[in-house]
């Protein structure tokens, strides 16, 4: 019994390394190279399983290769992480994000047939320009991060009333309420506690929904009750909507989306508007208060730069803010720079030959890991891998430093296809962290102190992870922020000077 069971054994191998040999062959010889998977067919499944995008850093070791394959049968992913490549690949039509948005609006907006056949060519290119244009920093956007701001302040005004936090779940609820409240106006859907706790079930189960699992329901259910809310909500939308959530629905219904659609196509930017925002205003908070000397030397530039007194207490200066508080920007970026695990990734979406010598075949995906760039000395120095929190400082007179090409900073995703919202999340981020630093100590409540390294989840799709366990905290005013606290968005047009652009 044992030695047919070994002898099937060793056919079941034998059979995966023929199937291996021979998919690998039928690549054209152009193609970038395969990297083997330790385990025929299924090893990089595996991998990923086990390491999420990390995995591309493991496979990368096996090559020298500047673009290679890591290939699922006849599934194929281009991977490169030559900043001389991404050059070209943020040139090219041919290799496009446009495919993963029609997805989007497909897997989790669940539109028609139609809607999804509608949501192409002039529609699709209008309707990221008008996003991108009403995202840009204007009267608009400022109308929008005021509302953002003002509940923003609420959010950590009413933290100073509980004497202890988890720290992510406090920052899921205030960046939903303080988002919300600038997207949709300040009575926004997620102002009802079951339709937050909805979206973020439905976020749960995104993952799953992309492959068609789902099998008690529970995250369609949950996606249901959102819908249901987005549907009164277009059906009556408020005076303070901002301008992105006008344009997009006016947009989408004079390009043919019906009623149901469009409303549930809009829905969907919940996808983005909160689950990266939230990990990263976590580890924003995490980095800065771990590390005492640099929360003190914040807190005195914010409130040097960005705080004036008022008869009642204080106002912060948003402008102020983006511009002069170089080193919450920095320590946030490095932050980003550090704890980033996504891909920027495209479609091939017509046979293309990168570099005149790369050939990548129509259908296949191409995935650029922002992991070994944001590590790489090359980029960043001998002191890449340490978290550094003045690194994005800008220099100061007659101080000779690299200039940080976009390319070589990916938390927006590679240009021209970035985060269109990247000017807003940032700002939110800043204004919660600066209200928190200059309001709010923070401790952890366990005697262990801030941990260095916690372990955080592999298979995370935010583009920075989260972490396997919150960290609980102890909240105390701080007597040198006590009084009243008011916002004020300062001059126009002003942005967040990041280093993506």
């Amino acid at each position: 019994m044992l030695r047919e069971a070994s002898l099937g054994l060793a056919g079941v191998v034998i059979i995966a390394y023929v199937i291996e040999f021979l998919v690998s062959h039928l690549d054209d010889p152009r193609e970038p190279r395969r990297v083997p998977p330790r385990i025929p067919v299924i090893g990089h499944i595996l991998g990923f399983l086990r390491h999420g995008f990390d995995y591309y850093n493991l496979a990368s070791q096996n090559t020298d290769a500047e673009i290679y394959t890591v290939g699922i049968m006849n599934l194929k992913v281009y991977v490169t992480h030559a900043t001389r490549l991404t050059h070209m690949i943020q040139r090219s039509k041919t290799l496009s994000f446009g495919p993963f948005l029609q997805l989007s609006s497909k897997v989790h907006g669940n539109v028609s047939d139609e809607a999804h056949a509608l949501f192409n060519g002039d529609l699709l290119e209008d309707f990221s320009l008008r996003t991108r244009e009403a995202l840009a920093p204007g009267p608009h956007l400022d109308a929008q991060n005021l509302r953002m701001a003002d509940q923003s302040l609420i959010e950590v005004t009413d933290m100073l009333k509980q004497g202890e936090i988890q720290l992510l779940e406090w920052a899921r609820h205030a960046v939903v309420q303080a988002t919300g409240a600038g997207l949709y106006g300040v009575q926004h859907p997620f102002k009802d506690p079951e339709i937050e706790d909805a979206m973020w079930i439905w976020d749960e189960h995104r993952p799953g929904h992309m492959i068609g699992i789902d099998p008690l329901g529970k995250g369609y259910n949950a996606r249901a009750k959102v819908f249901e809310t987005f549907r009164e909500y277009f059906q009556n939308m408020p005076d303070d909507v901002s301008l992105i959530i006008r344009q997009r629905q006016k947009i989408l219904r004079d390009g043919g989306i019906c009623e149901e659609d469009a409303y549930k196509m809009q829905s969907t930017l919940s996808d983005a508007a909160y689950p990266n925002t939230v990990p990263t205003l976590f580890w924003t908070v995490y980095e800065i208060y771990s590390r005492p000397e640099l929360l003190e030397a914040i807190r005195q530039e914010i409130f040097s730069k960005a705080v004036r007194k008022s008869d009642e207490g204080f106002i912060l200066d948003v402008a102020a803010l983006k511009t002069e508080c170089h080193i919450l920007l920095s320590a946030y970026q490095e932050t980003q720079r550090t704890r980033h695990s996504q891909v920027a990734f495209r479609m091939v979406v017509e046979d293309t030959l990168l570099d005149g010598q790369y050939l990548l075949k129509k259908g296949n995906y191409l995935h650029m890991p922002a992991k070994p760039i944001h590590e790489n000395p090359k980029i960043w120095g001998p002191q890449a891998s340490v978290f550094d929190p003045y690194r994005f400082v800008p220099a100061v007179a007659g101080e000779s430093r690299a200039k940080i090409l976009p390319s070589s900073f990916l938390p927006w995703g590679a240009p021209p296809h970035m985060c269109p919202a990247r000017q807003f999340a940032s700002t939110e981020i800043l204004i919660i962290t600066a209200l928190l630093a200059l309001r709010v100590n923070l401790t952890p409540a366990s005697a262990k102190g801030w941990e260095r390294e916690p372990a955080v989840k592999s298979m995370d799709i935010p583009t920075l992870p989260r972490p396997r366990k919150d960290v609980r905290l102890k909240v105390t005013a701080r007597e040198e922020g006590a009084g009243i606290w008011a916002i004020i968005i300062g001059e126009s047009k002003t942005r967040v000077s990041l280093a993506s652009g």
